[in-house]
């Protein structure tokens, strides 16, 4: 049975709605409100944020990301040459490859340098040819000479000075002069610095599996190998170079070709002859520390000549 005393108060229920209501009702408070409330508060904290972000900061970097273009650090700083390896491995792996295979129908240079031109392959490419190349001419000197009991084998470790000095001044030195000679005709290619050092860099890549198998005692395999690591490599890099010089007159960008060339068959041939050839090498001849006598010999050939001797006349009897 229900309660008749039951009195229910409406008006007291919508108050309490309202009220509610206006709780969960957003509202604008102004900054002298907030400060009122924080200094009223005895257990509140004020806190300042002084290290923000300027305007002019982020219209630059906004700026930055919509033009595409990079921001250009000092020469004295860290960013200025880590911008000379920012690369990924993937992008190593395939320009490792194409700089010596070559494809008649691409341009090394301009499919897979460009347009970001890397320091990071060609240096270690450099160095691991150096100790390579060094090492299998020690390995390849004891297989020729361990059975020679006169020539004691020893390790050469200034073959990785001599090996180190070459190459990094060959893959300087050399992009060097022939972009010298690009500014002097025009560069019309639009060839930098940069480029032609990661090109060189990276036609290095062949010689490192070879001179691994030039450590087989067989000199015409040497040879052999020279020829087409040589092949291999010059043919990328003159495809790669040869629309620089393409617009020039004959008499200038064909020579340009050839002596790029010859300094790469130069460096080749002079890897086999320097590391690999071993007919200068001389057995010292043993010294004994036994006294050296002399044999005499007497002369017992018999005179057949008349004796001068006086012969004995038995005397006579009286």
């Amino acid at each position: 049975m229900a309660d008749e005393n039951l009195i229910l108060d409406t008006d007291s229920v919508r108050k309490k709605a309202q009220d509610t209501t206006d709780e969960l009702k957003f509202q604008d408070f102004t900054d002298s409100q907030l400060l009122d409330d924080v200094g009223d508060d005895e257990e509140g904290q004020t806190i300042t944020f002084t290290n923000h972000p300027s305007d002019n900061e982020e219209d630059g970097d906004d700026t930055e990301l919509l033009s595409g273009q990079k921001k250009q650090h000092s020469f004295w700083t860290f960013e200025y040459y880590q911008q000379f390896f920012d690369v990924d491995t993937s992008q190593v792996l395939w320009r490792l490859l194409g700089s010596f295979l070559p494809k008649p129908t691409t341009n090394y240079l301009q499919t897979q340098i460009r347009p970001n031109p890397d320091l990071y392959g060609p240096f270690w490419v450099c160095a691991t040819l150096v100790f390579t190349i060094a090492i299998s001419g020690d390995i390849a000197d004891y297989i020729a000479y361990r059975n020679d009991i006169n020539y004691p084998w020893h390790a050469h470790f200034s073959n990785v000075t001599t090996a180190g000095v070459v190459i990094f001044l060959y893959a300087w030195l050399v992009p060097a002069g022939f972009y010298a000679f690009l500014h002097w005709r025009g560069n019309h290619a639009g060839y930098t610095f940069l480029e032609l050092a990661c090109l060189y860099g990276y036609s290095f890549t062949i010689y490192i599996p070879i001179s691994l198998l030039w450590t087989i005692n067989y000199d015409w395999l040497r040879w052999v190998l020279v020829g087409v690591a040589l092949a291999l490599s010059s043919t990328v890099l003159l495809m790669s170079l040869w629309p620089s010089v393409k617009g020039e007159d004959v008499k200038m960008g064909i020579p340009a070709m050839i002596v790029v060339f010859l300094l790469h068959a130069a460096l080749a041939v002079g890897f086999k002859l320097y590391f690999f050839e071993f007919a200068s090498h001389v057995p010292e001849p043993t010294t004994s520390a036994l006294p050296v006598t002399t044999a005499a010999v007497h002369d017992t050939s018999v005179a057949h000549g008349p004796s001068l001797m006086p012969t004995h006349i038995p005397p006579t009897p009286a």
